[in-house]
């Protein structure tokens, strides 16, 4: 008597068994099969056992990998590559990240590192020091003895500007002590002027004897011998005004040479001092000293922000490279990415509930639709079903995560979860 074999569509209480009852499952119908006698079957009778083990065994490994869902989930029937569940809400695959990004915090390549000064986990605040590196000795001596040069120099400033000073005070004593003797040589000019009127008085005098002694009744009262004696005393009273002339005219000009030097003299003085003033010469070592804090400051690796060390790339000794030494966030707000497919995009909206969920997560986690993109792409976040497509476009959605559930989803940054976004 031929058994007969009952086949039943399992349903989705039936999917939840483990997956290693179902192997049994398979092997226990197959092996039944298999022992009936082979001269009473057909040829696909025979091997149909053999067929029947194997789908069980691809059945059963597949199966493993969709019933797996957080405890109370009930979602194994969902798509995980994106789409419609049967409930209606939009299912995507997406990724935890902090709300301002990951900080990968870098080095100038050829340094060697010298101490980390944090771990994985460590809450630092801005401008903490993170790394120190073994230049920062080198770039700090070399800043002492830049500040040391530059103090000298800043004396020497000071020293030149009081000699630049000096200078324009002697400068300016000079123009007015020449200015004087300006004054008193066109002072003396003025007195030789007035000798000219005692040559006119003379000149009138030898006039009016001559003028007398040419007169015939008058000719015996003044005798040629008055006449010569004030023409003699004209010709040295002459003779002592071209010379007291000539030597007020000689000291006049030189007192207008003098104060027309002095007044070169001071202008210069004054100019130098100006220029001085304007270019300090201690102002290249300043910029040296700035150059050599910018250095001494990318010899140790500062927190940029206030946030939680997520990765440490960095030990003693280590050459620097290119690639990040420390990354960090800002764990206080956290959001998950969803990969939403662009079929499905339209029926998003701000404001929607989504929850995520994972087997690496306790329990799901909400949040509410913040932003939604506009460029369209290839999805680049992998479903763990082998058989999803990987190849259509997606958009991607933003999700700001409840508070209350930001401590669960800071603890596991970067993790791929599956987004369900209600309608």
């Amino acid at each position: 008597m031929t058994p007969s074999i009952t086949c039943t569509r399992s349903t989705g209480k039936e999917s939840a068994l483990p997956s290693a009852k179902r192997i049994v499952h398979g092997m226990i119908i197959g092996h039944f099969i298999k022992n009936l006698s082979p001269a009473k079957l057909p040829f696909f009778l025979r091997v149909f056992p053999t067929v029947v083990i194997a789908c069980g065994l691809i059945w059963a490994s597949f199966n493993a990998v969709y019933s797996q869902s957080p405890a109370g989930s009930g979602n194994s029937s969902k798509s995980v590559s994106g789409g419609k569940s049967p409930t209606g809400s939009i299912v995507a695959q997406g990724r935890l990240q902090p709300t301002k990004g990951i900080l990968r915090l870098s080095a100038l390549p050829g340094d060697r590192v010298q101490e980390v000064m944090v771990q994985i986990g460590s809450v630092v605040s801005q401008a903490e020091p993170l790394v120190v590196f073994e230049s920062a000795k080198l770039k700090s001596l070399e800043l002492q003895i830049a500040r040391l040069k530059l103090d000298d120099a800043i004396l020497l400033y000071q020293n030149a500007l009081r000699e630049a000073q000096l200078a324009v005070d002697t400068a300016q004593l000079k123009l007015r002590s020449t200015e004087q003797m300006q004054k008193q040589a066109e002072s003396n000019l003025q007195l030789v002027g007035r000798q000219s009127q005692i040559l006119r008085s003379l000149d009138e005098q030898i006039q009016s004897l001559e003028t007398i002694r040419n007169n015939p009744r008058l000719r015996g009262a003044v005798g040629s011998i008055e006449i010569e004696a004030i023409r003699s005393q004209k010709i040295s009273a002459q003779a002592e005004y071209d010379r007291s002339l000539l030597g007020a005219t000689q000291a006049t000009q030189t007192a207008a040479d003098l104060v027309a030097q002095a007044q070169s003299v001071l202008q210069s003085a004054k100019q130098a001092q100006e220029d001085l003033k304007a270019n300090p010469g201690y102002l290249p070592l300043e910029k040296q000293i700035e150059l050599l804090q910018m250095q001494l400051d990318q010899a140790t690796l500062l927190a940029p922000a206030s946030g939680t060390i997520l990765q440490v790339n960095a030990m003693p000794g280590e050459r620097t490279a290119a690639s990040p030494l420390i990354e960090m966030a800002d764990l206080s707000q956290m959001t998950c990415v969803a990969e939403v497919h662009e079929a499905d995009v339209g029926l998003v909206r701000i404001g929607q509930v989504a929850q995520m969920q994972s087997a690496s997560l306790s329990r799901a986690i909400r949040g509410k639709v913040s932003r939604i993109d506009r460029v369209v792409g290839a999805s680049s976040i992998r479903s763990p079903n082998p058989l999803a497509r990987s190849d259509f476009r997606s958009i991607a959605v933003w999700i700001q995560i409840d508070p209350e559930d930001v401590p669960l989803a800071s603890e596991r940054v970067q993790l791929q979860v599956e987004v369900s976004i209600s309608p």
